[in-house]
């Protein structure tokens, strides 16, 4: 890609706001706020974003899950048929209005729609299991919102949703789904706990959230590191949960457990019979006799995990992609000498497979290297006057800051590493 193609101009100045990797997002012309809560994403940082969804769909694809898409307009009475309408629209958290043939909501969940979707298909036993997610956006008229794109209005979501005979099986998927959790954070380079939870307004009783230490985290959690226990400091506020942990673990006093700072990134629910037995999600089991289909729910914060990746892998020069999610594995700056030198080595790495970014507009050699560490590159490669007398390449890394002198088929081998 062509710098010059994408428009976008960066900024002098970072301004001052509440998160350095904001600042850093600002200044990069990567994220503009339309108003509170609505953002705009720059194509560097859709392409992380992008990344991070195609991890998540492999993960997922592993372990035989489907993909659907969903509509996010929504009927009030499917809302009013799970006793949720009144819920979510008492405190006005939920975009809803009247258009031509009913009244409608911008979804903030997806429970509703997908049991309304899957009993099309789901009449027998034989029928289970099955789980099916959907990746879009979810809308949510947050009171307070914050870090950009960490507590936002609007904002992308993974949701799963699986289907089942009995609470056995249920469990079992809500364990198979826990592993795959995991598995997806270990490549996005985020080291997260599952943390036993209040499930609010989703239903059921079991549920475990992923949290991320970190210092701008909204949520408390509780831990007992000798017994590798952790625990939402909600729970304090729940006498039932707080026994039953207490007898699961004998010795253990949630009292006097360590506290700290985390963001959540994911939630996993064991739904049971809620959803179905409300909205008329029956089977017909082996014995003939009908039953409520046992439901799990997975989600994932799409753009949380993208802003608290942002906020640890940034620095006062700028972002620091990792390499799993980087939009561009790197960038190569020239001199007006090396102008048509840099141009070929530009096709030649596009035709090796490698995604490069040419900055090819008008800037001091001083403001492009300075925009390359702002915009988080993997690798600045480096034609100056130098490349015309030794015809090495120059490679600095973003992350070490070390460099190195290449000729260009040590380059390909190198940047695909």
């Amino acid at each position: 890609m062509r710098i010059s193609r994408i428009g976008m101009k960066t900024k002098h100045d970072r301004g001052s706001e509440e998160l350095l990797s904001l600042e850093m997002l600002y200044q990069a012309s990567q994220l503009k706020k339309h108003v509170a809560g609505v953002y705009g994403f720059g194509h560097f940082l859709v392409r992380a974003r992008n990344k991070i969804v195609d991890i998540i769909r492999r993960k997922l694809e592993k372990y035989e899950c489907a993909e659907v898409s969903l509509p996010i307009l929504q009927s009030k009475k499917l809302w009013e048929k799970s006793g949720r309408w009144e819920t979510f629209t008492k405190d006005n958290l939920m975009f809803n209005f009247v258009g031509r043939n009913g009244h409608y909501c911008l979804a903030p969940t997806g429970e509703e729609v997908v049991l309304d979707f899957a009993k099309q298909n789901i009449f027998s036993y034989k029928d289970l299991p099955i789980n099916i997610f959907q990746i879009g956006n979810k809308y949510r008229d947050e009171i307070r919102v914050r870090g950009g794109i960490l507590r936002s209005k609007e904002f992308l979501m993974k949701d799963g949703y699986s289907f089942h005979v009995d609470f056995e099986d249920m469990n079992r998927e809500y364990l198979e789904m826990k592993r795959c959790y995991f598995e997806i954070f270990q490549e996005l380079g985020l080291d997260v706990v599952s943390v036993k939870a209040l499930n609010s307004d989703m239903g059921g009783k079991i549920s475990e959230e992923f949290m991320c230490f970190s210092s701008i985290g909204e949520d408390r959690i509780l831990i007992d590191r000798e017994r590798n226990i952790f625990l939402n400091a909600e729970i304090l506020d729940d006498a039932e949960i707080l026994k039953k942990v207490e007898e699961e673990n004998p010795g253990l006093k949630v009292a006097d457990m360590e506290s700290a700072e985390c963001i959540e990134l994911a939630h996993i629910f064991q739904l049971g019979q809620f959803y179905s037995e409300k909205m008329d999600g029956f089977f017909v089991d082996k014995d003939e006799t009908k039953k409520a289909y046992y439901m799990g729910c997975y989600g994932i914060g799409i753009n949380r995990v993208l802003g608290t990746i942002c906020e640890n892998c940034c620095d006062e020069q700028g972002l620091k992609w990792p390499k799993s999610i980087a939009p561009y594995v790197a960038v190569i700056i020239y001199v007006e000498e090396t102008e048509n030198e840099a141009q070929e080595l530009y096709c030649f790495l596009k035709d090796n497979g490698l995604e490069v970014v040419l900055y090819d507009k008008e800037a001091t050699f001083g403001s492009k290297i300075k925009d390359s560490k702002l915009l988080g590159f993997l690798y600045t490669i480096i034609l100056g006057k130098k490349y015309k007398l030794d015809f090495l390449i120059e490679v600095e890394d973003r992350s070490s800051s070390k460099k190195l002198y290449l000729n260009r088929d040590e380059l390909v081998d190198f940047l695909k590493k």
